[in-house]
């Protein structure tokens, strides 16, 4: 309860207390003493402020209550009862009473209230050892599925590796014979169409091998060291400059040099590369590729899986086209999910791969004013 209701309700319990005081005191003055019959029940009645008093405020609110009764109500004891000395030791014994029963009351009122705060103290550990259990819990379970994605992409690499070479040789045989054969066959012969179907199709089978194999080597981080993200942002612009132009989009790179991360700079360009053609390739002729970068606090990756506060970079890349449906969305880093006729489905898997490498991860979100925007989330070194 806020601090001014606290105080209110004390104060509106206090004047509950007075005013009945107040009122079985006036009774007691108001009703002549040739009615003991009432005036036995209005003493009767001052058990209700000091009860009250007692339960509200514990021991020392029932012993104040209990002293503002003989306050109120000893002088009517002095001046009406005097002729009368049974009488008056009677209601004496009677504000006595009302002593003795304020202190039992308000013994048990501050058992009670000790024990409640106990019990709220107790819960609260509780509660917050649950909440520390249930994060550590979530932890131990996300540390046992990268485990388990790690021992799958090893198995993956294995085969990969074993896979690849034995398609690649097959693969340079026929590319190679397709090629003598199209020396044979000049531009314009009725089966030069087919040779350059040949070729073309060996060229995309490998790069799927290619990018299967690169998939599946990303279980693991390559040697990391500091590396300039601005720089590496700037370089991977410059080798997308002749794709843009041809496609009549102009990337523009807003990102500033001395953004240091710890990370390989051959996969962390491997990542922007893929990012910014991707919005190029979304961008209409004549749109714009929009590259930021920006400083926020949050949280990083500390010793033994651990996250502490520290500094997080968000590199943004922006197109201007028509945005991702809502099911592409959802399965944007999916491995071999593509919208793409000639893609593979692994260049955002293996992106998204690379950035959690790193300790950071990447997402995608379509723009309020029209497009897509992708974002690489990478912890910031300490000493930027």
């Amino acid at each position: 309860m806020p601090g001014g209701e606290a105080r209110r309700d004390v104060y509106v319990k206090v004047a509950a207390v007075v005013v009945a005081i107040l009122a079985v005191s006036f009774l007691h003055y108001a009703t002549q003493t040739g009615k003991p019959v009432l005036h036995d029940l209005y003493r009767r009645l001052y058990y209700v402020p000091v009860g009250l008093g007692a339960v509200w405020f514990g021991l020392r609110g029932g012993v104040l209550a209990a002293a503002a009764v003989g306050l109120a109500y000893g002088p009517h004891i002095l001046l009406h009862w005097q002729h009368e000395s049974r009488e008056v030791i009677n209601q004496s014994m009677e504000v006595v009473f009302y002593f003795a029963f304020s202190g039992v009351i308000g013994y048990f009122a501050d058992q009670e209230r000790r024990l409640r705060v106990r019990c709220q103290s107790a819960a609260l550990r509780l509660d917050r050892s649950y909440k520390q259990l249930r994060r550590q819990a979530d932890l131990i379970l996300e540390i046992e599925e990268q485990l388990r994605a790690a021992d799958r992409l090893a198995a993956m690499g294995q085969l990969a590796a074993g896979v690849t070479h034995e398609i690649r040789n097959p693969l340079g045989s026929i590319r190679g014979t397709a090629e003598i054969l199209r020396e044979e066959f000049p531009p314009g012969h009725p089966k030069a169409e087919f040779l350059d179907i040949l070729v073309r199709e060996t060229e995309r089978l490998n790069r799927v091998v290619e990018d299967f194999l690169g998939y599946a080597r990303q279980g693991q981080q390559a040697e990391t060291e500091a590396c300039d993200l601005g720089k590496v942002v700037h370089q991977t612009a410059a080798l997308t400059e002749a794709q843009a132009r041809k496609a009549g989009v102009e990337v523009r790179c807003e990102v500033p040099e001395g953004l240091t991360v710890r990370g390989s700079p051959g996969q962390l360009t491997q990542v922007v590369l893929n990012l910014v053609l991707n919005a190029v390739q979304a961008s209409p002729p004549g749109g714009e590729v929009r590259v930021t970068a920006e400083v926020r606090p949050g949280r990083v990756p500390g010793r033994e899986y651990r996250e502490v506060e520290g500094k997080l970079v968000f590199l943004q890349v922006e197109d201007r086209g028509p945005g991702l449906p809502a099911d592409v969305l959802s399965h944007a880093f999916q491995p071999f999910f593509t919208t793409k006729e000639e893609g593979t489905g692994l260049g955002l898997a293996i992106s998204k791969r690379i950035a959690e490498a790193h300790g950071g991860r990447i997402a995608a979100e379509n723009r309020p004013e029209r497009g897509a925007r992708f974002t690489l989330i990478l912890p910031l070194a300490p000493d930027s």
